[in-house]
């Protein structure tokens, strides 16, 4: 007697339980049952392909589909059809595709829809039969195949057939909106609009889905109109995509829309819908677009529905993002006026992603705008106006506008959502000399006054000093332009960091105590400086004022006026401060008139 563990190694086989494959079909593997016709579509497209290849001379290659409504469907092909042998080895073999015996190695060729020969069992999802007809194009016995849920199959001949394969289906309870003309027409349009044969009703001419051949060629109104047939809508523009992977166009939605935003596409493999979500072939800023594209060559996913990760999926990427990249320099030189609508409608959003997308960053900052103190300039002009500063706060770059634009000097304004991120990201890439305004760029841009003007002002600097000292802040005297504008505040980044804890402080006294803590561990505060105007008459007349109250409150007065001109937050002492500075000039004015 052999003992158990030299006894002979045996093989057996799995036994497939089909109705928990048709359960992994209906619930795991296809969204809908609606996948169904997409499959019989594949298949007959396939069974045409395959016919051309063994007929290279024959042409007119079609699929028809019949209907008795809400009852039962037929859709017929007249491909290369199938012998005897061809039923038993594909039709009957779950994971066995007919097309493998095309290539010596197995494989399947480039130009077949299908190939994991599961698609056929789809059908179970909405009918409790499938009844194959078929006859081989390249002669021989006719035969019908009829399958059951339960695994069992009968094969019987045909005395009379029609060359390639008919696939009746009877509507099984729960199922019967698909057997409908309406519902059908729907499907062949939604799955099969770009395939490369027609797909027609019994017994009429006019095919349900047609599509232009070559996009490239199409005028741009042809796309527009086909754009709107397809999705629905108008769009703003169209522009053609033809790569080496990649066939169709992307069309630009005329309103904005949310970044997040995937669905809504039209992406064919072969000609066959495949997905309407665009996470895995389309870069993650497509989201101003909705697509119609067809690739040949990318590998799908064993339910059909999505790409798999490859170089070839990387590559087709690369290639969609080229091509957009062409169409928005093109459009730069030829028609800027519609670059300027596409950039104003979607700006925001392009901003938003183009923040930590660098390819997206890369594709668009040349034509995204910024406020600057030279105007609305875009990324590109930004990249060829040499120096410049940027400020992050939009009532600041309005009091510094007019003086960096009286020294021919650029200021761009940050204070805007996305634009300091993008500006500093602009900057770091193109090693550009831009930089953030701090108290040594002001230096710049504010002239020096005259040895004899600083002996002249010195007492009403020393008396701004003695005023501004209480408020963490010093004064400065400095020529500028505009003259109208009397004091222009400016402060460091830890100084704006304390006025904007301390005025949380005071508006929040829940925090209180929180920020207490926080203002405690910074030390002395860093100061801030009041730039006085040489220029501005006011300043000068207070420069031959004597010291004493009057001045004191005249100087209040300006610091908190430099305050708001600048878009800094008022703390409670100061808003006091300005009341009684007030005060106490009308009084003097008072004293005055008596």
């Amino acid at each position: 007697m052999e003992h158990p563990e030299t006894a002979p190694e045996k093989t057996f086989r799995f036994q497939v339980n089909l109705g928990g494959m048709l359960d992994i079909l209906s619930n795991h593997l296809y969204k809908s049952p609606d996948v169904f016709l997409r499959e019989l579509l594949q298949n007959g497209i396939d069974a045409i392909t395959l016919r051309k290849k063994r007929q290279p001379e024959w042409t007119g290659g079609r699929i028809t589909v019949a209907l008795t409504p809400g009852e039962k469907l037929t859709l017929r092909d007249n491909g290369a059809g199938l012998t005897q042998e061809e039923i038993h080895r594909f039709l009957a073999v779950i994971g066995q595709s007919s097309k493998t015996i095309l290539e010596a190695d197995g494989t399947v060729p480039e130009d077949y829809i299908g190939r994991f020969g599961i698609g056929l069992l789809s059908c179970f999802m909405v009918s409790d039969s499938i009844v194959v007809e078929t006859q081989p194009a390249g002669g021989g016995t006719a035969h019908v195949w009829t399958g059951y849920p339960d695994g069992t199959y009968t094969l019987e001949p045909l005395e009379v057939g029609v060359v390639g394969t008919a696939v009746t289906l009877t509507a099984k309870k729960g199922a019967e909106r698909y057997f409908f003309r309406r519902e059908i027409e729907r499907l062949v349009r939604y799955y099969g609009l770009a395939l490369p044969v027609p797909v027609c009703f019994a017994g009429e001419a006019e095919a349900v889905n047609r599509v232009p051949g070559d996009f490239s060629s199409v005028s741009r109104g042809k796309l527009l109109a086909f754009g709107e047939q397809v999705f629905g809508e108008e769009f703003l523009d169209v522009l053609p995509i033809a790569t080496p992977h990649l066939s169709g166009a992307a069309f630009v939605l005329p309103y904005r829309t949310d970044p997040s935003s995937r669905e809504g596409h039209r992406i064919y493999l072969k000609q066959m819908l495949l997905t309407e979500r665009g996470d895995t072939l389309l870069p993650p800023w497509a989201f101003f677009l909705r697509c119609f594209l067809n690739t040949q060559g990318l590998r799908p996913t064993a339910s059909r529905e999505d790409f798999y990760e490859d170089r070839e999926l990387d590559a087709a990427r690369q290639e969609f993002a080229g091509a957009v990249r062409d169409y928005l320099e093109t459009l730069s030189q030829e028609e800027p006026e519609r670059l300027r609508r596409l950039v104003d409608i979607h700006a925001q959003a392009i901003k938003s992603m183009a923040v930590w997308d660098d390819s997206l960053f890369r594709i668009f900052i040349d034509f995204l705008p910024f406020e600057t103190s030279q105007g609305t300039l875009t990324g590109r002009a930004l990249k060829r106006a040499g120096e410049g500063c940027w400020v992050a706060s939009v009532p600041r770059f309005q009091q510094l506008k007019p003086v960096f634009l009286a020294q021919g000097r650029l200021l761009v304004c940050t204070g805007y959502v996305y634009d300091q991120e993008l500006v500093a990201k602009l900057a770091r890439f193109c090693s550009l000399p831009l930089s953030p305004l701090g108290e040594e760029g002001m230096e710049l841009v504010l002239e020096e006054p005259t040895r004899a003007e600083k002996e002249e002002g010195f007492s009403f600097l020393r008396a701004a000093n003695r005023v501004l000292a209480p408020l963490d802040c010093r004064g400065e005297l400095r020529r500028f332009l505009p003259a109208g504008l009397p004091g222009l505040y400016s402060v460091s980044e830890d100084s704006r960091f304390l006025r904007q804890v301390e005025t949380a402080q005071e508006m929040n006294s829940f925090f209180s105590d929180a920020l207490g803590s926080l203002l405690s561990g910074q030390g002395a505060a860093p100061l801030s400086t009041l730039y006085l105007n040489l220029n501005n008459p006011l300043v000068r007349r207070l420069c031959r004022l004597p010291e004493g109250e009057l001045l004191e409150d005249a100087l209040r007065v300006l610091y908190v006026q430099a305050l708001l001109a600048g878009g800094h937050p008022l703390r409670g002492g100061e808003l006091k401060l300005m009341n009684q500075s007030l005060l106490g000039l009308v009084e003097e004015a008072a004293r005055g008139v008596d």
